[in-house]
């Protein structure tokens, strides 16, 4: 079973999160995408719950960072994103108008592959990826007290 504890090193990715990485990555994402990384998520949360892997608070610590950026960048893109559709646009009080904006409205927030509905799936990711980080600290801590309790207790 692996364990990690070198900090991660932070670059060009780490460094422009606060300058939209997050929308910069929303463009290029898709339900397809984000229904595999949310697969993926799923098996890290298993595999730390079961302590298939371990990794220290150092280590840990600035992706648990950047992982939290994202999703409070994707939560807001998803929020402004549902203050949008609900403004109608000015497309004419005529029937056909309406049922564009209609269209419009449904295919941002409602349908399944939407950009809503994609930025919601998404921070669901995050989340869990972070927690299986926070697990997979608690994990590399026992083991950590474990051997330390073994060896003082064969000093004593």
């Amino acid at each position: 079973m692996p364990t990690w504890d070198q900090p991660v090193q932070t670059g060009a990715v780490g460094a422009s999160v606060g300058g939209g990485a997050a929308a910069a990555m929303g463009a290029s994402l898709n339900s397809k995408a984000v229904d595999s990384m949310a697969s993926e998520a799923k098996e890290m949360l298993k595999s730390a719950k079961s302590g298939g892997f371990r990794v220290s608070e150092d280590a840990a610590q600035p992706i648990r960072k950047v992982l939290k950026q994202f999703a409070t960048e994707v939560e807001e893109m998803s929020r402004d994103l549902v203050l949008l559709t609900q403004v109608q646009p000015a497309l004419g009080a005529h029937e056909y108008g309406k049922k564009v904006a209609e269209f419009q409205r449904r295919a941002t927030t409602v349908d399944p592959t939407s950009p809503a509905r994609v930025l919601g799936a998404l921070h669901k990711v995050l989340l869990d990826a972070d927690q299986a980080l926070d697990i997979a600290v608690k994990k590399y801590r026992e083991s950590e007290e474990s051997a330390a309790s073994s060896i003082n207790s064969k000093q004593v």
